[in-house]
């Protein structure tokens, strides 16, 4: 556990935030009192949520072009466009 203050926390948050990502858990005394930052939960990769979605094939949750375009990995490039942009 890392321990730090609240002016710290602020003026390193970069730093703090990325030891938070590492899984390690920093301690923040404040006047206010001790917070505790750490990360609540692993993060889903797009791989992994689109595997998530090729499970419900046959389902009736993913019709059978979306999901022969997940086992694909399709992507059709589209141009962003502004929502003030003229039609």
């Amino acid at each position: 556990m890392t321990t730090t203050t609240a002016r710290d926390f602020t003026r390193n948050f970069r730093e703090i935030r990325a030891l938070a990502a590492r899984g390690k858990t920093v301690r923040v005394t404040a006047p206010e009192g001790v917070y505790i930052f750490q990360r609540e939960k692993s993060h889903k990769t797009c791989a992994t949520v689109l595997e998530g979605l090729g499970r419900y094939r046959g389902k009736g949750f993913l019709s059978e072009e979306g999901a022969v375009a997940l086992e694909a990995g399709a992507r059709r490039r589209v141009i962003a466009k502004s929502p003030w942009d003229e039609v």
